[in-house]
């Protein structure tokens, strides 16, 4: 594809962002609005059965209808040289996965993130959408500290009566951050999301997700025997509240974690105000040096 090519006519490709199983993402200037970009092109030309066009075309579906400052908005869909595209906010920033990756956060932006990202998660939920793959590289740290949630290209609308999609017994999400249910019947629902975000608020707390180790199907089965390695043992500084409530969500069974993203936000952005409170009245106290 030509530097000097244009995307549907008006998008400059300029770089890539980042790779994915079935897309490239792009950073590209929209020449006729004058204004950065991100595209999401299909890495293959459409296939014979459709299926993985039907989930990509769902995906702009979804997202367009999700707007929400914690969620990667879309603008736009098309097709380039039998490959479809999608474009979207181009938000600057970090994914969560390479800040992880270098060290693990505190108490209080780990309930400052998982606020933003419940927040978007009651958002999708009230529209009768389930994003299904919550993990951290679905997630971008803006450079104010505020996540983004991208990539619905799991998610699955509550009338999609298109079972070739998203098959009943296929492990649709990432086996780290899967719920049970989701792992075991391709099950999408709020308390799916919420066990995936619950699973991404533990990794980043701690540095690792809840079960590791072995393939990807060891890992999504370990959570049908297992419980997380108990947070309050793992990290006694963490912030019991948080740890408690990332316990609740991680609950092997739906009916007990909570329910309402809405709810699980509210609880969140407390935690997170009451200590963010604490730390500057720490360091209000703090002696001029």
């Amino acid at each position: 594809m030509g530097s000097e090519e244009l995307v549907g006519g008006r998008y400059r490709l300029e770089h890539v962002a980042g790779h994915g199983g079935m897309a490239t993402v792009f950073v590209a200037h929209d020449t006729r609005l004058d204004r950065k970009v991100a595209i999401k092109l299909l890495s293959r030309r459409r296939d014979a059965s459709g299926v993985l066009n039907k989930r990509f075309e769902r995906e702009a579906r979804a997202e367009a209808r999700i707007v929400h400052p914690n969620v990667v908005s879309v603008h736009d869909v098309g097709e380039h040289e039998g490959r479809p595209y999608i474009v979207m906010d181009y938000v600057e920033g970090e994914p969560l996965a390479d800040l992880i990756a270098e060290t693990p956060l505190s108490s209080e932006r780990v309930a400052a993130i998982g606020f933003g990202i419940a927040r978007a998660l009651a958002a999708a939920h009230v529209l009768g959408i389930f994003h299904r793959d919550v993990k951290p590289a679905n997630i971008i740290i803006d450079g104010q500290g505020i996540p983004h949630l991208m990539d619905f290209g799991l998610a699955r609308e509550l009338d999609d009566e298109d079972p070739g999609v998203t098959a009943p017994g296929l492990l649709v999400g990432t086996a780290h951050y899967v719920a049970p249910e989701q792992a075991r019947y391709g099950t999408a629902s709020p308390a799916a999301d919420l066990y995936s975000l619950g699973a991404v608020l533990y990794h980043a707390l701690t540095g690792e997700p809840p079960f590791s180790g072995g393939n990807a199907l060891d890992v999504a089965l370990r959570r049908f025997e297992e419980d997380p390695a108990e947070l309050r043992v793992l990290l006694p500084a963490a912030d019991s509240e948080l740890t408690e409530l990332i316990h609740a969500l991680l609950a092997r069974e739906p009916i007990d974690r909570p329910w309402d993203a809405a709810q699980v936000a509210e609880r969140l952005g407390d935690i997170a105000a009451r200590l963010r409170a604490t730390r500057t009245a720490g360091e209000a106290q703090e002696p001029l040096r």
